[in-house]
């Protein structure tokens, strides 16, 4: 069995500020696709992240291993495969529903392989503060405004595969060497770089030059690459703290990343909370506390 490490409350902090950061990304890169395609603001971010985790990397001089390398594969098309579905489900289904669905799966699973399988052990009081967590989870996915859409089979099919899918990158991910440094980080990055490059030029031959014409909203195209500096910030975040061991607590931390979304959204856009989701935050950030204290 694996016993938390000596430095859990470093991990749990790192778990804590990479999902806030991730947020961040998101509102970012969600504020870009209103004058562009969700997917252009996309690429450009995750054209950024590969910079900056080339960089990083390079700096780093980290091992390579064929196994590494394989793992971090997977972990990009898993990540990709994620994203598409999560986008797709909530096209399709009630954002009120589907959304939180995505975060429930993508908490609870990582922590599920990380107790069931890896042999992770916490204190009473962190298995519930891990609860907590998933719990804070929920309620700060739950969107402040539903809408009439109905949720259907194929809604929940692809909310399901969006969360197997954000859980098995995160898995993947945690079981590359830490000797791997950032190399995977760089790895999926580049994966996300060929399949969105990939969807784009389909839309191009199908739409015309017109996919592209969002690049022209300076504004919009610099409020995206933020966002894929700030993807590359949490996902490196990320990567050592799941390097540093604890796939359960950097899992379900993780799942907190609408955190920063509705911080932000609070603060540059003036947008108000629901009572749900300010439980949720007051919920998320004392079961922080708790778990890097245990």
């Amino acid at each position: 069995m694996r016993a938390v490490a000596p430095g859990s409350g470093v991990i749990a902090v790192l778990g804590l500020v990479s999902a806030v950061v991730y947020g961040a990304s998101d509102f970012f890169g969600g504020l870009a696709a209103r004058r562009m395609s969700a997917l252009l603001s996309s690429a450009l971010g995750c054209a950024v992240a590969v910079i900056v985790a080339g960089i990083a990397v390079a700096a780093e001089g980290p091992a390579w291993s064929w196994s590494d390398v394989v793992l971090s594969l997977v972990a990009g098309v898993f990540g990709s495969i994620g994203t598409w579905a999560f986008y797709a489900g909530l096209a399709v289904g009630p954002m009120s529903i589907v959304s939180p669905g995505v975060a429930m799966i993508y908490a609870v699973v990582p922590a599920i392989v990380g107790v069931a399988v890896l042999g992770e052990e916490f204190s009473p009081l962190g298995y519930v503060a891990l609860t907590a967590v998933v719990v804070a989870a929920l309620l700060l996915a739950v969107p402040r405004q539903r809408d009439g859409t109905r949720l259907t089979p194929r809604a929940i099919l692809l909310g399901t595969v969006a969360g197997l899918g954000y859980a098995g990158y995160i898995v993947m991910m945690d079981r590359t060497s830490a000797a791997s440094g950032l190399a995977p980080l760089l790895i999926e990055l580049a994966v996300g770089v060929v399949v969105y490059t990939g969807a784009l030029g389909v839309n191009l031959v199908r739409s015309g030059p017109g996919e592209l014409a969002g690049v022209r909203e300076t504004r919009s195209t610099v409020q995206a690459l933020f966002g894929g500096l700030l993807l590359a910030i949490a996902t490196i975040l990320l990567v050592i703290g799941l390097h540093l061991g604890d796939l359960a607590v950097m899992g379900v931390l993780n799942a907190l990343y609408p955190l920063g979304t509705v911080l932000l959204a609070l603060v540059v856009l003036r947008e108000r909370l629901s009572p749900v989701q300010l439980v949720g935050i007051a919920l998320a950030l004392g079961a922080s506390v708790v778990l890097a204290l245990s």
